[in-house]
């Protein structure tokens, strides 16, 4: 009797042990297992769900998971001041290659909200010169427009450089028409222009070139124009 309870007493704490160390392992084993794909997490844990896949009930959701996702803003773009609907079509007036009349050429400017702006415009393509065949420039290219402003009277000045007057041929027909080439062109695009004074080097000065006097203001004068020459409608 005696030697067989030892022998039951031996195999029972065996057991024992045996079964302290499968409890052990497991436990640990469970501690140090990672984590496997497709398996919900334990209770208690706040790791997101993968995406696609719902939040189990109950658990609490990360704030990446319900934060909204936020649009990238898209960058305006400027509005182009080149374009045509930003130009506007004025008509220029040069000299005809076969007669002492002036003769009218379409052009585009920028359409602006200052008068002065594109009346500045108008001068600076005179100056440019014509582009359709038959007609001559009435100022000399190497001529600057210095400044132009308005008056509340409706006068224009046009500020011309000193160049205006040393290239320029001279003759009254030549003076006649770089003045009017310069008032109508003016005046007739622009309904808020009465009349026109020339200035060179910002002064006042007698004549051109000792024929059209420059010490006044000139109004359209339109019967010098052929306005039945292509480029006129």
């Amino acid at each position: 009797m005696t030697r067989e309870r030892l022998v039951l007493g031996s195999v029972a704490a065996v057991c024992a042990t045996l079964l302290v160390a499968a409890l052990v392992m497991r436990g640990g084993g469970r501690s140090a297992r990672p984590a496997e794909a497709g398996l919900a997490p334990e209770a208690g844990s706040r790791e997101a769900p993968a995406p696609g896949v719902p939040a189990a009930p109950g658990a609490a959701a990360s704030p990446a998971a319900t934060a909204p996702a936020q649009a990238t803003p898209t960058p305006q773009e400027s509005p182009s001041f080149t374009s045509e609907q930003n130009r506007r079509e004025v008509t220029l007036f040069f000299q005809e290659m076969d007669s002492e009349s002036l003769a009218p050429e379409k052009r585009k400017i920028f359409l602006t909200s200052s008068i002065a702006d594109q009346a500045k415009q108008i001068v600076v393509e005179l100056i440019n010169g014509p582009q359709e065949k038959g007609l001559l420039p009435t100022l000399p290219q190497q001529t600057r427009l210095r400044g132009l402003y308005l008056d509340r009277a409706a006068t224009a000045y046009v500020d011309l450089s000193g160049e205006l007057v040393d290239f320029h041929p001279g003759g009254t027909d030549e003076e006649i028409a770089t003045i009017f080439s310069i008032v109508d062109s003016l005046a007739y695009n622009l309904p808020q222009i009465k009349r026109v004074h020339i200035l060179v080097n910002g002064e006042e000065r007698d004549t051109l070139k000792s024929h059209l006097d420059l010490r006044r203001d000139y109004s359209k004068d339109m019967s010098i124009v052929d306005m039945g020459r292509k480029g006129a409608q």
